[in-house]
C-alpha cells in the first residue's frame, strides 16, 4: 500500500482515469460487436477502477491511523469492511444487470444502496483521518469537508488531495 502513499498525482490521475476510459472503451466494444455489454467487459474495468480507488482510501486510512496519536486515531477496520462490499457489490452487479436473462430481483435495490452508503462512509472516514492528521486534533465535517468533496469528485481531487498525502504520510513509517 505505500505505492499509494508514494505516488504522484500526476500518476494516480494516470491510472484512474486510464481505468475509467478503458471501462468505457470495453463496454462500447462489446456493444458494438455483440449488441449487448457483457460481464466480462463491465467487470473487469470496474474491478480495476475499484482497486485504485478504494486503494487509495485504505491506504491513506491505514496510514493515517498508525501514525495519529492513539486519543486522535479511529480504527480504519469498519470503513475496510466497507470497502470490501461495496468492492464485492460491484463484482456481483455485473452479473446480474449483464449476466444471462438479466433480470436483476428485487432486493438489488438494498444492495446498492448499502453499497452507496459504504462508498461515502470510507470517503468520509479518509477524509476525516487525512484532516486529523493535519491539523492534529479532533475535528467536525466543516473541517473535513474539502477533502471530502475532492475524493468524491476524484480526477479534480487527486490534484489537491494526494500531494498532501504525499507530504504527511510518505515521510512518516506508515
Amino acid at each position: 500500500m505505500r505505492i499509494y502513499l508514494k505516488a504522484k498525482h500526476w500518476q494516480l490521475f494516470i491510472v484512474l482515469i486510464g481505468a475509467m476510459f478503458m471501462a468505457q472503451a470495453l463496454m462500447a466494444s462489446s456493444i458494438i460487436n455483440e449488441g449487448m455489454p457483457n460481464v466480462v467487459s463491465f467487470v473487469v474495468p470496474m474491478m480495476l477502477l475499484s482497486i485504485v480507488y478504494f486503494g487509495w482510501f485504505w491506504a491513506i486510512s491505514s496510514a493515517c491511523y498508525k501514525v495519529l496519536p492513539k486519543e486522535l486515531a479511529s480504527s480504519p477496520r469498519p470503513m475496510q469492511i466497507a470497502l470490501i462490499y461495496a468492492f464485492a457489490y460491484i463484482v456481483l452487479s455485473g452479473i446480474f444487470f449483464f449476466g444471462k436473462g438479466a433480470k436483476p430481483p428485487g432486493y438489488v435495490v438494498v444492495m446498492h444502496l448499502l453499497a452507496m452508503v459504504s462508498i461515502f462512509y470510507s470517503l468520509g472516514f479518509t477524509a476525516k483521518q487525512l484532516t486529523k492528521l493535519e491539523q492534529n486534533k479532533n475535528v467536525t465535517f466543516f473541517s473535513y469537508s474539502g477533502p471530502f468533496f475532492l475524493m468524491w469528485f476524484f480526477p479534480i481531487g487527486v490534484w489537491f488531495i494526494q500531494p498532501k498525502v504525499n507530504q504527511l504520510l510518505s515521510n512518516n513509517n506508515a
